[in-house]
């Protein structure tokens, strides 16, 4: 997983880059703030410093921070020790690998809510030593994994929904058949059943939405073209046995917000989302 930011603070006052880093960053612990010394670069008023935390830092500059990392956690993927892996994280929103199975977000008034949002919402909260709260500002199926990212605020939350049109939302499909030509654009209309089922139309209907896939050699889309994702049942692919359906959204790229620098994060699939099982069940619930 990798990302990149930039961002640009006036100092209030005389204090080390440690207190600097948490007035920044408010409401985040000690410990948080050494690891973003750690895996960032600081410019102040242009010139470069050490990233030590107790760096003397005179009031009135401007300090620049860059997050341009590769993560030290690239490789790692969610499993039942620690089913939270955090791809990206700063006081707006933070950004999440969802594994395959589990709900992205439930109904609050459930008596039991065992969705991811829920989830993470008790690992920051475990963290932090102090209640947290997150805002939903989009949704994977149950049975995708991939990159889901949740809003701090209210006020976030309705700013990211608001550009989401405008974020970069890459999937990686393995389908049972090679798609004709090797790449292309699919086009049609969606249409939602009360089956809850999706179905395609090559013509708008009442109640369709447009989709456009650009594929290179998703969901109904590829069904529509006899290309089924592995372990997509619902949607056509071989049910002889029970396969985590191989959907997985990778990438995520969008302008901050609040810095309007670029965010891109992204991560790196495990091996065996290339090799599902020919001949027996999978176990991939972790939560």
């Amino acid at each position: 997983m990798k990302y990149q930011l930039k961002m640009k603070y006036t100092l209030k006052h005389t204090s080390t880059l440690l207190e600097a880093v948490m007035e920044i960053y408010k409401g985040i612990s000690k410990q948080k703030a050494k690891q973003i010394i750690g895996y960032s670069e600081f410019l102040l008023s242009g010139k470069k410093i050490d990233r030590h935390p107790k760096q003397m830092l005179e009031a009135g500059n401007e300090l620049e921070i860059t997050h341009s990392e590769k993560n030290k956690d690239q490789n790692r993927i969610p499993d039942k020790r620690t089913p939270v892996v955090i791809c990206f994280e700063d006081p707006y929103f933070v950004i999440a690998l969802k594994p395959a199975g589990i709900l992205s977000c439930g109904n609050r008034d459930q008596a039991i809510n065992n969705s991811y949002h829920k989830v993470l919402e008790n690992f920051l909260s475990d963290r932090e030593n102090k209640k947290i709260r997150l805002w939903v500002i989009h949704r994977l199926d149950r049975e995708v994994e991939g990159l889901i990212m949740f809003a701090k605020s209210e006020k976030v939350q309705y700013q990211i929904k608001a550009m989401w049109p405008e974020v970069t939302k890459k999937y990686l499909a393995l389908t049972e058949n090679k798609p004709e030509p090797p790449e292309g654009i699919i086009e049609n209309w969606l249409i939602d059943t009360s089956m809850q089922k999706v179905i395609a139309s090559d013509r708008e209907v009442e109640g369709s939405k447009f989709a456009r896939t650009e594929y290179s050699y998703i969901r109904v889309h590829l069904a529509g073209i006899h290309c089924p994702i592995a372990g997509d049942r619902k949607y056509g692919a071989d049910a002889s046995v029970v396969r985590q359906i191989r959907l997985a959204a990778y990438r995520l790229e969008f302008n901050h917000p609040h810095t309007n620098k670029v965010v891109s994060v992204q991560y790196k699939l495990p091996k065996r989302f290339y090799r599902p099982s020919q001949d027996s069940n999978e176990k991939y619930k972790i939560l």
